[in-house]
């Protein structure tokens, strides 16, 4: 419940500064595709990220989410004069409240369209997979974080 609310709550302060990026449902029509698989390892301590591009800017930002660690979350995001730190410090530790073992999440990078993809989040512990839809800002994936789904 606590990682839902925490969720929500980024999808609230990003709709609140929202820069006109898109949110569920609009911006990219998305095809299906092969998705590019990819296994749930530490950017920021422990394993080092196998991840591919797009899915290690998903899983950066729900590991700075966990930490609470508002740096991290603003220089992973594509808006992130949205990002509201008080929020990001109350979500520290959400996902172990939840049940949740951020070693043990996939994620799975849908193809690249453009310089957009869609990630989905498969948690492995009866919550429901989310996506997110991330972009290519110069050189670097950055998550649309009010996009998920």
């Amino acid at each position: 419940m606590r990682r839902l609310l925490a969720v929500a709550a980024l999808v609230l302060v990003s709709a609140c500064g929202s820069d006109g990026s898109s949110g569920p449902g609009e911006g990219t029509a998305s095809r299906p595709s092969a998705p590019a698989t990819s296994t749930t390892t530490s950017p920021s301590g422990g394993k080092p990220s196998t991840a591919p591009g797009p899915a290690r800017a998903v899983e950066t930002m729900m590991r700075a989410l966990d930490e609470g660690d508002c740096r991290a979350m603003r220089r992973i995001v594509v808006t992130p004069s949205a990002v509201d730190c008080e929020v990001v410090h109350a979500a520290k530790d959400t996902f172990a409240d939840e049940g949740i073992d951020l070693d043990e999440v996939v994620y799975t990078a849908g193809r690249v369209n453009g310089s957009s993809s869609t990630v989905t989040i498969t948690w492995g512990n009866d919550t429901p997979d989310e996506s997110y839809d991330v972009e290519r800002v110069g050189s670097r994936w950055r998550v649309v974080f009010d996009s998920a789904a």
